[in-house]
């Protein structure tokens, strides 16, 4: 069922996720185009990038494709179907996982929470979804009663927790509180821990050398305006390299595997926006990027 534009007033959500709900919106990810006609992304999209929205147009929506079906392959590898989605926004992850019959609990701060819930609960209502196993609820990942608190939904199942954009507005105290929660959550369960957040450096670093000066102003841009937006000096929660970063979180007790985030293992549906003398060179930047499966030492 189409959804039709929404006219309720979603300004408090960031324009950043506004623009990643856009990107996305170009893909075939189940539910995205429904979520950024209901945030008017595109119109957010263009007032923030100007003229440079329809050269991003080339690269965006094929990388944010790829991190958000690298985390489902994750699932999918582990055979898991229930979900904690941290800092969840408008992520139409929860609409697809319960579409499916899978338990889904989308967590975020209370005021993204406030705004986005009512986006995703009105799309499952036109969408004809039951709302059993939706549970949406306000949870701040530095809190470990408010996460426990969620986690009580799956009562018991076993399920993953997973995350993605989020580590890149921690620092590192804050990582550490968060990589505590998680595995103390997961001790319980029988689940792991989906990201592709941890080296995200690493990102930055090979679409500039691939892409040139342009994107290096186009990534640094956006980092400026992200840290304007939050507060926070996203430049200065960065880990210096990747192997850092895993030593990092091994320390707090997870195992980690590591798998490509894009390897041919489902489809990229926005591939046809790259250009085609950098598409193949694109792919295979993609290709070097990871996505990392945490499961707690136990």
């Amino acid at each position: 069922m189409a959804i039709e534009n929404n006219e309720n007033d979603y300004s408090k959500i960031s324009p950043t996720a506004k623009i990643t709900a856009y990107w996305k919106s170009l893909s075939d990810i189940p539910y995205s185009k429904e979520i950024a006609i209901a945030v008017k992304a595109e119109q957010t999209a263009r007032q923030m990038t100007g003229d440079r929205i329809e050269w991003s147009k080339g690269f965006s929506p094929s990388g944010f494709e790829a991190r958000y079906k690298a985390i489902n392959y994750g699932l999918r590898k582990n055979g898991i179907e229930n979900v904690m989605e941290l800092a969840s926004g408008l992520s139409p992850r929860g609409l697809e996982i319960i579409s499916k019959g899978g338990i889904y609990v989308g967590t975020d701060l209370p005021e993204m929470y406030n705004e986005s819930s009512k986006i995703i609960i009105d799309i499952a209502i036109r969408e004809g979804i039951s709302l059993n196993n939706l549970h949406l609820q306000s949870a701040n990942v530095l809190d470990i009663d408010e996460l426990e608190n969620a986690a009580k939904y799956f009562k018991g199942k076993k399920f993953a927790i997973c995350n993605e954009g989020l580590l890149m507005y921690l620092n590192k105290d804050e990582k550490s509180q968060m990589a505590e929660n998680v595995r103390k959550i997961l001790m319980n369960n029988d689940g792991c821990w989906i990201t592709t957040d941890i080296d995200f450096k690493s990102w930055g670093e090979a679409i500039i050398k691939l892409l040139g000066e342009h994107m290096n102003e186009v990534i640094k841009s956006a980092k400026e305006n992200i840290s304007n937006q939050t507060d926070t000096d996203i430049l200065k929660n960065d880990f210096a390299n990747k192997p850092e970063a895993l030593k990092f979180y091994k320390n707090f007790g997870f195992e980690i595997e590591e798998y490509p985030m894009y390897a041919g293992d489902y489809i990229l549906s926005t591939v046809h926006f790259i250009p085609d003398n950098l598409k193949e060179r694109f792919i295979s930047t993609l290709k070097s990027f990871s996505a990392f499966i945490l499961t707690p030492k136990r």
